[in-house]
This record gives structure tokens, C-alpha cells and sequence, in this order.
């Protein structure tokens, strides 16, 4: 508002100067008046409310605020009267007894020449008065106070204005001034003083008024010692009445740390959001551990401290790895490790250290774990916070079974077959059932060399070194007779697994050899 004024005041200057233009500055002169009338009276009270708040108070602090408040009602007051005393040689500089029509009138620079003149100190003293009010509010109430002589270069519609680039705030404010406007001009000024003591007293009237709180709300609490209980069980909870205030701001802290402020949607009180991920370890027998968090709520420059107890259970960690507890060696298994009490809050991350590989899935708890060693640990956090450990046994890779067919057909190795089939005579390595269902893309396996034999008594026949599951034995048709048997001796098998990567297999023993008959 006041500031509304003082650019209204600049623009009408930049005007021709008419009578009519003259008589608008003694409207505004007028409305000033009433301004500052009632912006002292604001003050008057605000001061006596400090004065009643704060008197009776023990603290140093608060008795200071007191003081200091009297010191700027004091200084606002002295640079009043001042800019008063000026206002009247204004008048008496212009000859005139009050603002009237003459002085309304009067077209010339006295008056201006009065302010900006260095020589008779008049305008040199006002900037001085001003400039001594200001630092004296910087000193009572702690705060920064722009200037209030400013030049245009300080103003925001005036800065970069060739036209005034080298003007000062006298020679700005009152250069070819009538009479009248420079009158309006210190009123204005007045009012300015005036907002800047409001200014102040309102900084010291919360420091005068720190050691009482009043309240104007009250809200039933209900503090439960659980929200969540079981069917039969008994609800136990304290209930009290708390009281809020709406004029006062509060700060909330944990731990020292500043927290935000929330209101709850039903009463509206303001309240600190105490927000964070509950620390593990130290559990007890119960598989509890005793967490303490210091909490502090700051309210006209007291603090209301309290410990906080609370306790964190041992969260229970759920694996689930298919049909079996177990896992494979150096085979991906699929797993998903969950955390069933952290609820939507679950964001998780593994560490096996150097006993497995852990690759996350595309879902949080879901991963694959290539174990290294016959027994592995994944210890399991969520958000950056431990929650335990998850053991694991590890299983070698069961050995394959290695089979003949005819066609889709297995051979039945005790009644062998005709002759004719051993064209389609194939040989297969399959996985145990178990490993294939629990890890299918580590269950693959591949026959790469094998000896075939045909033999009659203690003797071979011909022989033939077969490099994939489909030896040729087509040439053998006319030569098998019944009685005979073919001999395989697999010598070569690879398993690949979840990555495509091949590995050997160790075949042991006689495992790998398959005695077919020829009926």
C-alpha cells in the first residue's frame, strides 16, 4: 500500500505540473495522514500487548524484547516528530500557514532547494535521521532493514533509468518539486517509518511473549499401546486432552534433525512427521531390541524435550526356492526372500559375500542365487537397513541317467532289439526329474562322443565313434546277427545351464556304459 503511494506520488511529478495536478498531492497528503493516524495507533497497542505478555516474565531474553520494544516505540516516535518539525518549515519556508490554496498553489523550488541544497544541512540531516532510525531497529530486534532513502538505482521501477543513473535520494525525490509534493513526499516517508516499527515490533512481540503459550484448540488423544490386535485379545490405551494453538508455530525435531509439518485433516492441528527406517540388531530372547529417539518440539523460543521408546521386532524371513529348501551347485536358482512384516516397504537388496552370486529379478525379493560353496549365507537389508541372514544348503548337480532309444521309444535293455532298429538307434543323457523341475535351464544336456560297439561273444565286430546322440548304424543292419550286442561307452557329455554356458560333466564308473542286445 505504502508503496503503491510512494510510485503514485514519483508518477505524478513526472506529469506536467498543473494546479489540478498540485491538489491531487494535498488528496494524497491527506490520506497519508489518516494512514500514519491509524498505523501509530496499531503500534500503541501492539506495544502495550508486549508490555502485558512479557513484564511479568523471569527470562532475561523476554525482559530484553520488552525493553527493546519500548526503545523503538521510542525512536519511531523521535524521527515522527522530526519529520513533523520538517514538514512545518516546509510550510514556513513557502510562506505559507498550513496547506492551504496559496500553498497548494505555489509553483516554486524553495522548498526543493531547501532539501536538496548540501549547504543548509536540512536534506543532508533528514537522509541522516532516517538512515540512524534504521540501524537502530537493526539493533533492537536483530533483523535487516533496507534503507529508506533510497536512490532510483534501489528502486525496481527506476533501476536502469539513464535519466536518474547518477541522482541521489534528495535530488530524486525533490528535483523541481513544488512546495506541496515535496510536503507529500516526507508524509509518505512517515508512513514507511511507521510500517518498519510494525515490522519490529512484531519480531519482538514473539520474543516478549516466549514464556506463555495460550492455547485455543483441544483434541482427545487416544495413544494405543497397538493398533493391531488379535481376535480375544484385550485392546489396551491411554486417553488424554491436548491443546493447540492457532497463532503459534511450532518446530518439530528428531534427533536434532528438523522434521516437516503435516496437519491432521480432521482437527487441523500442525504436527511433525516423525519418519524412519527402524535400525535392527541387539535383539533379546523375545527377539525384540529397546530403540530409544530424542524428540523436541520448539514454541516461542522454548523447547519441550522427551525421550521416545519404542521397540523393533526381528523380522522373520520368509525363502521360498520351489519344491526344495535346498539349492544347486553353480546352478541358477530361482528364489524369492521376503521380508512378510515390512509390508509395501520392502525394497531389498543381498549380499552372499564371496560364497554365491546374487542376480535380482524383476521383483523385489525375487533373485538367482549360483552358489560356489556347499553352504552359503545371503544376508538380507531393506532401504540400506540390515534384517538378518538367510542360510542355505547347497547341493552338487545330480548325475544324469544315460538311456538308448529307438526312435521316442526307450530300449528295454533286457529284451534288446531287432536288427533292423538299429538304424534309429539314439542315445540320451537326462536330468534326474527333481533338478529338472526345480532349475529346467540348468538340465540340459548334450552327448558329444561315444564309442559304439558291436560284439559277438568276447569279440567286436566293428566299431564306430559316434559325436552327437545319433550315431550311424545303419551299416550295421546286415551285419547284426541275434545274440549280439551293442556296446556304448559315452566318453563326452557337457550340461548347459542358466547363462548358455556349457560345462563338462565327470561321467564315473560304468555309469556312462549302455548294453544294448540284439533279439
Amino acid at each position: 500500500m505504502i508503496g503503491m503511494m510512494y510510485l503514485v506520488l514519483t508518477a505524478l511529478l513526472a506529469l506536467q505540473v498543473s494546479n489540478a495536478v498540485l491538489e491531487k498531492f494535498a488528496i494524497i497528503n491527506g490520506t497519508l495522514e489518516s494512514l500514519i493516524k491509524a498505523s501509530n495507533d496499531k503500534n500503541t497497542l501492539l506495544l502495550n500487548k508486549i508490555i502485558a505478555d512479557g513484564s511479568s516474565s523471569p527470562d532475561p531474553k523476554v525482559q530484553e524484547a520488552v525493553n527493546n520494544s519500548k526503545k523503538v516505540r521510542d525512536i519511531t516516535k523521535s524521527t515522527i516528530d522530526y519529520i513533523d518539525n520538517l514538514k512545518q518549515n516546509m510550510l514556513k519556508t513557502s510562506g505559507a500557514p498550513g496547506i492551504d490554496e496559496k500553498f497548494i498553489n505555489d509553483h516554486s523550488s524553495k522548498v526543493a532547494t531547501m532539501m536538496i541544497d548540501k549547504t543548509n544541512g536540512t536534506g543532508v540531516e533528514f537522509v541522516k535521521k532516517l538512515e540512524e532510525f534504521r540501524k537502530t531497529l537493526e539493533q533492537l530486534t536483530g533483523e535487516k532493514y533496507e534503507p529508506l532513502a533510497k536512490s532510483p538505482d534501489q528502486l525496481e521501477a527506476f533501476k536502469g533509468n539513464k535519466k536518474h543513473a547518477n541522482k541521489d535520494f534528495l535530488t530524486f525525490t525533490f528535483e523541481n518539486t513544488p512546495p506541496v509534493a515535496a510536503y507529500a513526499s516526507v508524509t509518505q516517508m512517515q508512513t514507511e517509518v511507521l510500517e518498519y516499527e510494525t515490522r519490529a515490533l512484531d519480531k519482538l512481540a514473539e520474543m516478549a511473549g516466549a514464556s506463555r503459550i495460550t492455547f485455543d484448540q483441544f483434541i482427545p488423544m487416544v495413544r494405543a499401546k497397538s493398533n493391531t490386535i488379535a481376535a480375544g485379545a484385550k485392546y489396551e490405551a491411554e486417553m488424554f486432552l491436548t491443546g493447540s494453538s492457532t497463532a503459534l508455530t511450532s518446530e518439530f525435531f528428531k534427533d536434532g534433525t528438523k522434521l516437516s509439518v503435516v496437519k491432521d485433516p480432521i482437527s487441523g492441528v500442525e504436527m511433525g512427521k516423525v519418519e524412519f527406517t527402524a535400525q535392527g540388531g541387539g535383539y533379546d530372547a523375545h527377539g525384540l531390541a529397546r530403540k530409544t529417539f530424542k524428540a523436541e518440539i520448539k514454541v516461542k523460543g522454548q523447547t519441550f524435550p522427551a525421550d521416545i521408546e519404542y521397540f523393533v521386532a526381528q523380522p522373520l524371513i520368509k525363502a521360498t526356492t520351489g519344491n526344495a529348501p535346498t539349492l544347486y551347485m553353480n546352478c541358477g536358482n530361482n528364489v524369492t526372500i521376503d521380508v512378510p512384516s515390512l509390508g509395501t516397504s520392502y525394497n531389498p537388496s543381498f549380499n552372499a559375500g564371496g560364497g554365491a552370486e546374487v542376480i535380482k529379478g524383476d521383483k523385489p525379493g525375487k533373485v538367482t542365487i549360483i552358489p560356489k560353496q556347499r553352504k552359503i549365507s545371503i544376508a538380507v537389508s531393506s532401504g540400506g537397513v540390515s534384517i538378518g541372514s538367510q542360510p542355505f544348503d547347497v547341493k552338487n548337480v545330480p548325475d544324469p541317467r544315460y538311456k538308448a532309444y529307438v526312435g521316442s521309444t526307450e530300449v528295454d535293455l533286457r529284451q534288446g532289439i531287432r536288427a533292423a532298429q538299429l538304424a534309429s538307434l539314439r542315445i540320451v543323457a537326462e536330468p534326474d526329474a527333481n533338478f529338472k523341475e526345480e532349475v529346467p535351464k540348468d538340465a540340459r544336456y548334450r552327448i558329444k562322443r561315444a564309442e559304439v560297439t558291436l560284439g559277438r561273444g568276447t569279440t567286436g565286430v566293428v566299431k564306430v565313434n559316434a559325436t552327437n546322440e545319433n550315431p550311424d548304424l545303419r551299416s550295421w543292419v546286415g551285419q547284426a546277427r541275434p545274440g549280439d550286442k551293442v556296446v556304448i561307452n559315452i566318453t563326452d557329455v557337457s550340461r548347459r545351464n542358466f547363462k548358455d554356458e556349457e560345462e563338462k560333466v565327470n561321467i564315473k564308473g560304468s555309469n556312462g556304459v549302455i548294453f544294448v542286445p540284439v533279439n
